[in-house]
């Protein structure tokens, strides 16, 4: 047993004398590529968990609902409601922004201690001081689209309840008290909007303004139990039917009494964004992790392979294939060290990447948050892994002396035949071996084609996400300017206004399928010219027995054009409406994209309860879309196209499918240029025999054309068309997720050139080992093979 551990210590001193260079040169480079596969699963471990880490960091609510200041006997009754184990009520206003554009936000502020319940995370500055009336802290959205950060000043006017309940009409100026407050942070938030308001003051700004409020923002805990929300909705909705009948409330139309549930609720197109960005990660990591694999392993074998015949010497010495294999192992253990700490370093470094894209913005803690246990556990994974790869290597290196070469049948690679390179190369390319005794070399041909396919629906996907990026329309927002609560006498002096091309007034409100759930109802009055709506299959509808349903919508519902859909109308009774297409359109009532049914106005009165938000949609004359907002935002409050949060999510999402196919076309690429170019190397001694039957050095370079053409045409014939079916279902099941069309961007030009330049770049590497064979006498060939 000494004697053994002393050979194997004395054969592993001599292999750190000859080739110590080579090895701690693949053992940065391993450990280089080690740490960015470590860096990438940290990342999107870190992806995946932004958003439920944003909702425990936040405390969110499991319910919330805003209820009008004249019916403070409903707020009082919610924290005694069924399944209520916490309540928050906080006091809410509407105030007018002072600036060049007419806007409004909302306001919310508590009035006692809450513990554990709706804390927004400030990403910038602080909260709010409890006794500064002065300060407020604003949302990220909020911030971005007004251009507010930490230190401005903001003068707000308040609008009192009676102006709250006239935004239909028109109300003049503020009638509230006017107050300048500075804002001291940035928060953030799963989601903004409805009863949590976009601007968030203390306990002093609350005693201050209280006989100013329009509303009351109340947040639940509900009890664990399973039925907790359904027990709460219901009893909610019982009490204000109840306080309805006492006291009904002067802005019922603008605040219904609806229930949100933001932590049962997660807007879809996040999720789906997660998947993507996640799922991309993934196969980045996989890919990098294969390949970088892939060299080592070929790296460590030719290195041993090249002194091979000095396992044969320590063979006829008495050492064991375990033993020999073993020293080289020992000689590697300083470089697989060296390959740990790099990979360790890396990993640790790329704690500072933050979340990728849309999913950056639900990050809780920004800054260097590494994962130790991925930083320690990989570096030791990768100095592991290195060294069972060099003892693979010099395993597999020293049986190879032994191997015996095949005999080649002159009758099988007659060259007189018929055309012979042709039936000759694909014979090669077909039955040829990665090395011999290796894997076949068909396993080339399928892991190209999965390559291929991979870098076709990564194109594919990422010129859809581009195409839906780069047109509004396809996302409901074509129209340049949005003009909130239009009335009619702005409609007809916009119609004659020669910079509008095309005016359409919509109307939003809620409706009731016949099965009780609730639905956003909307209607488009075209008042001029035609405003450009996607429809993902069918029309829009034209007749009173029409509907348009929106993608994500038809999806929940299992419906598609041609099924009908039950409406119950405001005065009883139903309605029964056909589907005749699927309309995306954005909502303007804090729904998602293709979330609600189109319905004709008259279909719009007759199910849609109470009063509805009306705007009207501008698409402007080229070049004026500026000057027009200018001139409507000092007396109409106006908004510029908005590109929806889940279409920014997806926005972010562009450059990651480029960076896929980019890995992958490197990595298959590699792959596909050392088995063509290593080809020439395996059928030397074929080469040779061809060369010996009188074949020219012509039909030898034919032959070998043909090989690595039969090599590459499979995975073009079969990669391209599984790309293509690949991408179009993943982009049909995210863009059913976020609610647009599901229609995928074919990258017609892309394959036209791809197709080609491959099959080109196949046949000019072939060239290689053709010249190598004209170089190599047919002698010395047959004798080496």
């Amino acid at each position: 047993m000494g004697d053994a551990f002393g050979a194997i210590r004395a054969v592993a001193r001599a292999e750190l004398r000859v080739g110590w260079r080579a090895t701690l040169l693949m053992a940065l480079v391993f450990g280089l590529v080690a740490g960015i596969v470590l860096g990438g699963i940290g990342l999107a471990g870190r992806t995946a968990t932004a958003y439920p880490r944003l909702v425990d960091a936040v405390h969110l609510d499991d319910a919330r609902a805003l209820v009008a200041a004249d019916q403070p006997q409903l707020a009082a009754a919610v924290p005694s409601l069924p399944a209520v184990a916490q309540a928050r009520t906080d006091e809410a206003w509407i105030a007018q922004l002072d600036g060049p554009a007419l806007r409004f936000v909302s306001i919310g502020a508590p009035t006692t201690e809450h513990e554990a319940l709706v804390d927004p995370v400030i990403i910038d500055g602080r909260a709010p001081a409890r006794d500064a009336p002065d300060e407020i802290i604003v949302s990220e959205p909020l911030a971005q689209s007004s251009g507010l950060g930490v230190g401005a000043t903001v003068t707000l006017g308040m609008l009192t309840l009676d102006q709250v309940s006239r935004f239909d009409v028109g109300f003049g100026p503020p009638a509230g008290p006017t107050t300048t407050v500075r804002v001291v942070g940035i928060a953030r938030m799963p989601s903004w909007g409805g009863a949590l308001a976009n601007v968030q003051a203390g306990p002093a700004f609350a005693a201050k303004f209280l006989p100013d409020i329009v509303g009351y923002s109340i947040y639940v805990r509900f009890t664990p139990d399973a039925d907790a929300a359904q027990r709460f909705g219901a009893a909610f909705a019982r009490t204000a039917a109840v306080v309805d009948q006492i006291s009904p409330s002067v802005v019922s139309q603008y605040l219904p009494h609806s229930v949100e549930l933001p932590s049962a609720t997660v807007d879809p197109s996040v999720r789906a964004a997660e998947q993507v960005l996640v799922g991309g990660l993934i196969l980045f990591v996989v890919v990098l992790a294969l390949g970088g694999l892939q060299v080592l392993g070929q790296s460590m074998l030719r290195h041993h392979s090249a002194r091979g015949g000095t396992q044969g010497v320590e063979s006829a010495l008495g050492m064991r294939a375990s033993e020999r294999t073993a020293a080289r192992a020992l000689a590697a253990v300083g470089a697989a060290v060296v390959a740990g700490i790099v990979a360790g370093g890396v990993a640790l470094a790329s704690g500072w990447l933050e979340p990728l894209g849309s999913q950056a913005r639900f990050e809780p803690t920004p800054g260097f948050r590494p994962v130790w246990a991925l930083v320690v556990l990989g570096g030791i994974g990768t100095a592991v892994v290195f060294l069972l790869v060099v003892a693979a290597a010099a395993a597999i290196a020293g049986r190879r002396r032994a191997a015996v070469v095949p005999p080649v049948r002159a009758a099988a690679i007659n060259p007189f035949r018929r055309w012979p390179a042709a039936v000759l190369g694909m014979r090669l390319a077909i039955h040829g071996r990665v090395g011999r005794g290796g894997v076949p070399a068909v396993a080339t041909v399928v892991a190209a084609s999965l390559a291929m396919a991979g870098v076709v629906a990564a194109v594919a996907f990422g010129a859809s996400l581009q195409r839906l990026v780069d047109t509004p329309a396809r996302y409901g927002q074509a129209a340049d300017l949005t003009i909130v609560d239009a009335r009619e006498p702005d409609v007809a002096r916009l119609v004659a206004d020669p910079r509008v091309a095309a005016l359409d007034v919509g109307a939003a409100g809620s409706a009731e399928l016949a099965d009780g759930d609730a639905v956003e109802v909307a209607s488009r009055d075209v008042r001029k010219g035609h405003m450009p709506i996607a429809v993902a299959g069918g029309r829009m509808p034209a007749a009173p027995d029409e509907v348009a349903v929106g993608p994500r919508l038809a999806s929940r519902l299992g419906v598609d054009v041609g099924d009908t859909l039950e409406v119950r109308r405001v005065h009883g009774g139903t309605v029964v409406l056909r589907i005749v297409g699927k309309a995306v359109l954005t909502s303007q009532n804090q729904g998602g994209i293709g979330d609600g049914v189109v319905v004709t106005p008259d279909v719009m009165r007759a199910i849609t309860p109470g009063q509805p938000l009306y705007d009207a949609a501008v698409l402007a004359v080229p070049g004026t879309a500026d000057a027009l907002f200018a001139e409507l935002s000092q007396g109409l409050e106006v908004f510029q196209r908005e590109v929806p949060t889940a279409v920014g999510n997806l926005a972010d999402l562009v450059t990651l499918p480029e960076l896929l196919a980019l890995v992958l076309a490197v990595v298959a690429g590699a792959g596909l240029v050392h088995a063509l170019l290593t080809s020439g190397r395996r059928h030397a001694r074929e080469v040779a025999v061809l060369s010996v039957l009188g074949a020219t050095p012509g039909q030898v370079r034919a032959t070998l054309a043909v090989m690595a053409a039969t090599t590459v045409l499979p995975a073009l014939v079969i990669g391209v068309p599984l790309g293509l079916g690949a991408a179009r279902v993943l982009w049909w099941q995210l863009a059913t997720a976020t609610g647009v069309a599901g229609d995928l961007a074919v990258p017609g030009r892309l394959l036209v050139v791809i197709v080609p330049a491959v099959l080109a770049g196949a046949l000019l590497l072939s060239l290689a080992p053709a010249a190598r064979a004209a170089r190599t006498p047919p002698a010395v060939a047959l004798a080496t093979g």
